[in-house]
Formats: C-alpha cells, structure tokens, sequence
C-alpha cells in the first residue's frame, strides 16, 4: 500500500491494539497480556505492517497486513511474513489481511495459499482471514475502539449520508478522546477518506463538517493537529514547487528529488517559489541565493 495510509494504519493500530483485535473478532481472556512488538523481520529485510503478540501460557502472534492497492502476490507474501514471524518469535502466528477498497481486491485472495509441485502434489497449504472494509456495517465499526475509527468513511455507511459518519465518529471523539487522540484520529480519518473519493469531494465534506471536530476545545492548539497543519502544507508546497520545476527545468535528478523531498521549512518552500522564475537550473534553485 502507499506510504502516506500505511503509516497512518499502523499508527492507528499501535494507538489500540485491544480495539482492533476486538474488531477482528478474536477473543482476549486477559488484556495485560496484549502488546505490539517489532515486526521488522530484518534478517531478510521485510517488514509487516503490524504485529500483535497476545501473551499467557500460551502465547500466539496475531498478524495484520493492511492493503489499499493490488498486490497479485499478497496472499504469497502474508505467507511468508507468517513463516518469518513464527520462526523469530517461536509462537503460532494468525495472519488477518485488511482490503481498505476494492481496488485492493483480487480473485485470488480467497483466504488459502497453497504451492504444487508438478511431482509431489501440494506441499504447503496456508490459511488466512480476509477483510473487506468496504463489506464491513458502518454501525459495527462507529461503535468499535476509538482507534478504529477513522475506517469508518471506508466501510459499508449504507443509508447514512457521510457527513452524519463524519458527525458520529467527532462526537465519539469529544466525549471520548484526549486531545492528542482526536487530533490523530480526524486526520487519519481525512486520509483514510481519500480511499473512497476524490480530494475536491473530500475537500468538500470536510469544509461543512470541519467544524465539529473544533468542538473539542482547544484543538487548534495540539502540537499533533499543528503538526498535521503543517505537514500538509509542506507537502502541498513542494508538490507546487516540483511541478512548477519541471515545467522551466525539466525531470529533476534523483539527488534534486530528494533535497526538495526533505524541505519541511514553509519559509524555504516559499523561496524556492518566490525564486523559480529567477534562476535557470535545479541547482540554481537549491543553492542558497547570492552563492
């Protein structure tokens, strides 16, 4: 899946494990005996998405492998993370795929994954849950943990119009969250939207309902939602600054990529901006003026 969702789910995940795994439908005697662990299976260099060990006397890993684009080989993959997981961590692993759309969904996921030899036969068969968010009733997921939230403009709303979604999941929000929590899971819920729908329809939504989530007073002042602000400006800032780039200088090298990637300062955006019309050449751009 792309960058930007992928560390947003986990985020998420990470935010309450006991939420998703109620979610997911598997059954938790004992809370304390629940954590996320390490899932950077680095001796082959691959990572899960999420990895949730359950403890007790019997320990086992619950593994959750988000997905918001097709991946032909998935099921093919969530089996070998399942492997790697099982044999670093010596417990019985339980992998769960998440499909975020239906873009995401493919025939082959059918909750096997089994290899032939043309002289053996079969000689590995694996299973594995499947979940389709989209299938999935936005009333089971509005009454979940906080942390599961932001699925909600991705689910099956059925009759409910998205602004009444947006409605339930602030008011969820007020009455339950800190303010660090609600200013993570609005803006997880605003990336997570743009799953479903384009960013003018976001845009859109989020216009006539923004102001609910201002309800939780003093919001607009969390490091976390500033930091959100600020994020999303950056990126909006080099996006312009690269697409105005390429129109004077042409396809930037990767080494220029890069630098411009690495810009957070909105002064510094704003100077590249103010200077493009000026200077002849990517270096010239990056260079600091007067050198």
């Amino acid at each position: 899946m792309s960058k930007p969702y992928d560390a947003t789910t986990r985020k998420l995940i990470e935010m309450g494990p006991l939420a998703w795994l109620k979610f997911l439908g598997v059954t938790i005697t004992d809370p304390d005996q629940v954590q996320v662990i390490d899932s950077n299976l680095s001796t082959v260099s691959a990572e899960a998405d999420r990895v949730i060990r359950i403890g007790g006397l019997r320990p086992w890993i619950e593994h959750v492998e988000l997905q918001a684009v097709r991946d032909a080989r998935l099921a093919d993959r969530v089996q070998w993370y399942n492997t790697l997981l099982g044999y670093q961590y010596a417990v019985p692993v339980h992998s769960v795929v998440m499909l975020l759309r239906p873009e995401a969904d493919g025939p082959e996921l059918t909750g096997t994954f089994e290899r032939q030899h043309s002289a053996a036969g079969r000689y590995l068969w694996f299973q594995y849950n499947v979940v389709r968010v989209w299938q999935q009733p936005v009333e089971g997921i509005l009454a979940a943990g906080l942390p599961v939230l932001p699925l909600a403009p991705v689910s099956d709303v059925g009759k409910m119009t998205m602004p009444e979604v947006l409605m339930a999941v602030s008011e969820r929000l007020i009455k339950e969250a800190s303010l660090e929590q609600a200013a993570t899971l609005w803006a997880a819920t605003h990336m997570l939207m743009g799953l479903r729908y384009s960013e003018q329809q976001v845009a859109q939504v989020f216009e006539g309902v923004s102001a609910m989530i201002l309800g939780i007073r003093g919001i607009e002042e969390s490091s976390v939602y500033q930091g959100i602000i600020a994020k999303g400006r950056a990126a909006e800032g080099r996006d312009i600054v690269l697409r105005l780039g390429k129109k004077k200088f042409g396809e930037p090298r990767p080494g220029v990529q890069a630098k411009i990637d690495a810009i957070d300062d909105l002064s510094r955006l704003n100077t590249l901006l103010e200077r493009i019309l000026d200077v002849s050449s990517w270096d010239e751009l990056l260079a600091s003026p007067g050198t």
